[in-house]
């Protein structure tokens, strides 16, 4: 019964990572036409429908995932919280200058996808950027992982739910996986240090605010 438990986390894992980039593979549709042929209908078309996709798509994520959360991350925001997710964005501020001075300025296959998707639907992205994708990310990364796979061995989870970070953002560019990866690390700690997902998801999009629009 656990090894069947263990296959149906799997698949649904795979399908929420399918699920989640849907939004990004709509407009990548759009990206692939010239740019003669990307008119202002066009782009005001794609740039709905994607943004009216991401949220949908948000808003079942986080549906599912009250349902799925173990007590042990459903607890109320404390002094304590506060001063993690402190420490936190301090880490995180120190692990981005610390490797982006090193990361390669074009190659990265998540970090180019982004900003062309960027460059195409200009404003539609900002919510994305700010606010939806990190809510997903974490969702999916810190809520439906660390809660699925190896929830009584932190080590692991905490471990496994950085490196699925790291690889995800692209291993094109070893700095730049080794950037994602730290960031993975200190967001799972904060996740099973603060047992709220709410933690997370605003260290996120501070994260993404303070670090830019293209390396995120």
């Amino acid at each position: 019964m656990a090894l069947i438990k263990h296959v149906k986390h799997g698949i649904a894992f795979l399908l929420l990572i399918i699920i989640q980039q849907v939004p990004l593979m709509i407009v990548s549709g759009l990206t692939l036409l010239p740019t003669a042929q990307q008119t202002t209908h066009l782009i005001l078309v794609f740039g709905w429908l994607f943004l009216i996709t991401t949220i949908g798509i948000t808003a079942l994520m986080w549906y599912y995932y009250q349902k799925i959360k173990s007590t042990r991350y459903d607890q109320p925001f404390t002094k304590q919280t506060w001063w993690t997710m402190l420490i936190g964005f301090i880490a995180m501020v120190a692990v981005n200058n610390g490797t982006i001075p090193f990361m390669h300025a074009t190659g990265n296959a998540n970090v180019d996808a982004l900003t062309s998707v960027f460059q195409t639907i200009g404003i539609f992205m900002l919510p994305y950027a700010l606010f939806l994708g990190p809510i997903m990310e974490e969702l999916l990364f810190r809520g439906f992982l660390m809660n699925w796979f190896f929830p009584g061995t932190p080590i692991i989870s905490i471990g496994l739910s950085a490196i699925l970070f790291g690889l995800m953002h692209g291993a094109t560019d070893p700095i730049y996986f080794i950037s994602k990866a730290l960031l993975g690390l200190i967001l799972a700690i904060v996740y099973y240090r603060t047992h709220n997902i709410k933690s997370n998801i605003a260290l996120h999009m501070l994260n993404n605010i303070t670090a830019g629009f293209t390396i995120f």
